[in-house]
């Protein structure tokens, strides 16, 4: 695990803090969840403009089966779901 070492404002601080109080998380654990969320969200949108690039260059009709097909290869939600 690497460490990283900030100097922020305490204007700046106060509110991750604040935050991470009203979640019951250390604001480690806190910003560490921020990040990851940031870089998921970051992830999907790239994974959504390579799909929307993929479908438009299919017929409609194959379009549909194609996202069809792709939605039957995700694993079925395990019952604590």
């Amino acid at each position: 695990m690497a460490r990283l070492t900030l100097r922020l404002p305490a204007s700046l601080h106060a509110q991750p803090g604040q935050q991470a109080h009203a979640e019951g998380v250390s604001l480690n654990q806190y910003i560490v969840f921020s990040l990851t969320k940031t870089d998921t969200a970051s992830q999907m949108a790239a994974q959504w403009a390579q799909f929307r690039r993929m479908a438009s260059t299919l017929p409609e009709s194959e379009a549909e089966q194609a996202l069809t097909s792709l939605l039957n290869l995700r694993p079925a939600p395990s019952h604590g779901e």
